[in-house]
């Protein structure tokens, strides 16, 4: 074999290993999905949240309007987290984001982190006066940022499929 096609083969050869090194995909660091939520959403610099807003609550089938309404960490995505790696939560990938999943003082909780890292859905089940658990169903929508915590700005709850809450939140304050 020529000396000239012996070169230009070794020369292939090597341009194509040095190819496949650089291209060869990189294992990355494992994505802790409630660890970034908890970043994104600012919880770290909540120990008490409260947040304000106006919409309706349900009752019977009816919608009762509610000029305003005050909430407190219990129904916040910040609460949610907090819970979720204090009760040392299950997370596993689900098709739109992160299933987060929990049981706290005998109450299982279910939430979805999306690829925003925003806390997108709650579930859990309640005692229904004795007609067994029913599920209480928090949709959490439109997050913006409000004093130093992201914060949906609209929140809807059903129970039992049936709509009981829909709040349009209009103030925030956090401490930590």
């Amino acid at each position: 074999m020529d000396q000239r096609i012996r070169r230009l083969i070794t020369m292939s050869a090597v341009a194509l290993v040095c190819l496949v090194l650089v291209t060869a995909p990189v294992p990355a660091q494992q994505h802790d999905p409630l660890q970034a939520a908890f970043n994104a959403l600012g919880a770290h610099k909540v120990g008490t949240l409260r947040f304000e807003g106006f919409g309706a609550t349900f009752s019977a089938g009816r919608r009762v309007p509610l000029s305003s309404y005050t909430g407190d960490i219990t129904l916040t995505p910040q609460g949610f987290l907090k819970a979720a790696r204090a009760s040392r939560a299950t997370v596993r990938a689900v098709p739109h984001g992160s299933e987060v999943s929990f049981t706290e003082g005998g109450q299982a909780f279910v939430g979805l982190i999306n690829a925003r890292n925003e806390v997108d859905r709650v579930l859990t089940w309640v005692d229904d006066q004795g007609s067994g658990d029913m599920m209480v169903d928090t949709l959490l929508r439109d997050y913006e940022k409000k004093s130093g915590v992201s914060f949906p700005r609209h929140i809807m709850q059903s129970r039992g499929g049936k709509p009981s809450l829909d709040v349009w939140v209009s103030a925030v304050s956090a401490r930590k």
